[in-house]
This record gives C-alpha cells, structure tokens and sequence, in this order.
C-alpha cells in the first residue's frame, strides 16, 4: 500500500511543479510548450484521482 501513496505523491508533485511553472511570471514564450506538456501528464493523471478514492475507503473500510 506504500508504493501505491508513493506513486500518488509523485503524481501531485509533477502537478504542483507544472502549476508552478505555468503561473510564474516571465515565462511567456515557454508557456505555450508548458501548457501542452501539462496538458499531456494531467491525462493519465486524471485515473489516480478514482484510485486515491479507492484508497481512502480502503482505509476508512479496514
């Protein structure tokens, strides 16, 4: 169950550096690839959202 938090975690963190990146000021001529780049990780990511769920009423059940 550890690997499975440990892959969600990494999950968040290339969001939150994605976000990060994407709302710094400055970075208008990379915005465009950095959009597109978030654009294709956020799609596989979409799936851990339902798992994380999974997870807490796997806690919640036990």
């Amino acid at each position: 169950m550890a690997l499975e938090w440990v892959v969600l975690g990494y999950a968040v963190d290339a969001e939150a550096l994605m976000v990060l990146l994407i709302t710094l000021p400055g970075l208008e001529g990379l915005r465009k690839g950095l959009m597109a780049i978030t654009r294709n990780l956020l799609k596989p990511f979409f799936s851990v959202v339902p798992f994380c769920l999974f997870l807490l009423m796997d806690i919640y059940w036990k």
